[in-house]
C-alpha cells in the first residue's frame, strides 16, 4: 500500500510545481525601490496564486537600453516566463528621449524574442508616476496632474502601437493626489520613486492588471498601517478592473450578463484570427460588425464570407463587435 501512496504524494508534488508561475520585472530603479517585485509575490500568495517574482534592473536606465542588454536577452531566450512588466525610463515614459513609435518597435522586437521560448507569456507595460514637484513649498498638485496626463497618454500610445495592455498604477497615484495633497505615496517633494506606500500601490496595480481579478480583500499589508493597506488596496480596485478596456486589458467576460450562463464562456466572445493581424482578419460571422478604436469611436463595417480587410487602418488595437460578442484585435504594419 505504500507504494500507491508514494506515487500519489509525488504526482502531487509535481502538480504543485507546476502551478507556480514565474514573473520577469524588467526596469529601473522605479521597479526595484522598496523591493516592489516582492510586494507584488507576497500579494498574489495571499490571493492564492503561487508566483516566483525575478526582476532585471538599472537605475537611471531606459526599457530600450534594458531589452537589449545581453543579461535580459539571455533571460528572454533561455527560460521560460508566465508574465512580463516592462517599466518605461521617465524620459521614455514622457516621450521625451524617445517617439512611442521607436518605442513600440523596440517593445515588438523584444516581444518576438520572447515568444520563442514563451508563447503564452502575458506581458504588460508599467505606467509609471510622477514626482510631485514642491511648487510654493506645499506641493504643485495642478502641474504633477497634469505631467501624469501626459504620461498616461504616451504610454497607452506605445502600448496600442506594441499590442499590450498597460498597467495603470500612475494612474491609481493620480486618483489619490487629485483628491489629496499630500505625499502618502512619495518620500519628499521632486522625487519621483515612490515609497514604501507607493510601491505596495503599484504591486497592487499590476496584480489586477496581470491576473485581472480584484486586490481586495489581500491580508498582506507589508509593513504599512492595515487601514492605509486596505484604502490602496481600494484605490487599485476602482482604478484598474472598472476601466480594463481604457487601459487596453479587452472586455471581461462579465460585457453582457444577460447571456451568463446560458451558453460556454467560450462563445461568447467572437472568434478572429489572425491576431494579431496585418489586415485580413477572419471571423465567425457574416454580416455587419462594429469596428471601436482606442478613441471609443465605432465604425460599421460588413464581414463579407467571413472576411474582413482592415488594411486601411493604422496599427494599434481595436475592438471588434458582432451582436453580444465582441473580441480585441491587434493590427501590426508589418
Amino acid at each position: 500500500m505504500k507504494k500507491p501512496v508514494l506515487i500519489l504524494l509525488c504526482a502531487l508534488a509535481l502538480a504543485g510545481a507546476g502551478a507556480q508561475e514565474r514573473v520577469l520585472f524588467i526596469g529601473n530603479s522605479l521597479t526595484y525601490f522598496n523591493d516592489m517585485p516582492h510586494l507584488f509575490e507576497r500579494i498574489a500568495a495571499d490571493k492564492g496564486h503561487e508566483v516566483e517574482a525575478r526582476s532585471f534592473t538599472l537605475g537611471g536606465t531606459g526599457l530600450v537600453e534594458l531589452a537589449a542588454t545581453s543579461e535580459v536577452q539571455r533571460l528572454i531566450r533561455e527560460e521560460r516566463w508566465d508574465k512580463v512588466v516592462l517599466q518605461p525610463g521617465s524620459s521614455e515614459s514622457a516621450g521625451l528621449s524617445r517617439s512611442t513609435g521607436e518605442m513600440a518597435r523596440a517593445i515588438l522586437q523584444f516581444l518576438e524574442t520572447l515568444r520563442a521560448m514563451s508563447p503564452d507569456a502575458k506581458v504588460c507595460l508599467y505606467e509609471i508616476s510622477n514626482g510631485v514637484t514642491p511648487g510654493n513649498g506645499s506641493g504643485d498638485y495642478a502641474t504633477y496632474l497634469y505631467s501624469q496626463q501626459r504620461i498616461r497618454d504616451t504610454v497607452l500610445r506605445m502600448a496600442a502601437l506594441a499590442g499590450l495592455p498597460m498597467a495603470p498604477a500612475g494612474e491609481c497615484f493620480r486618483h489619490h493626489y487629485a483628491v489629496h495633497h499630500d505625499l502618502m505615496l512619495h518620500s519628499a517633494f521632486n522625487d519621483v520613486h515612490p515609497n514604501l506606500a507607493g510601491s505596495y500601490l503599484v504591486a497592487c496595480a499590476l496584480f489586477e492588471t496581470l491576473f485581472e481579478e480584484p486586490v481586495m480583500p489581500c491580508r498582506f499589508h507589508a509593513s504599512l498601517d492595515a487601514g492605509q493597506a486596505d484604502y490602496l488596496q481600494e484605490v487599485a480596485d476602482s482604478v484598474v478592473l472598472p476601466r480594463r478596456e481604457e487601459w487596453l486589458m479587452g472586455p471581461g467576460s462579465e460585457d453582457d450578463p444577460s447571456d451568463v450562463g446560458l451558453q460556454p464562456v467560450a462563445q461568447r466572445r467572437l472568434q478572429v484570427y489572425p491576431n494579431p493581424s496585418t489586415g485580413l482578419v477572419h471571423v465567425d460571422t457574416c454580416g455587419e460588425v462594429l469596428l471601436f478604436d482606442l478613441k471609443g469611436t465605432a465604425t460599421r463595417t460588413e464581414a463579407k464570407g467571413g472576411q474582413i480587410d482592415l488594411s486601411h487602418l493604422v496599427p494599434g488595437v481595436y475592438i471588434l463587435q458582432a451582436g453580444n460578442r465582441r473580441q480585441r484585435l491587434i493590427l501590426s504594419d508589418h
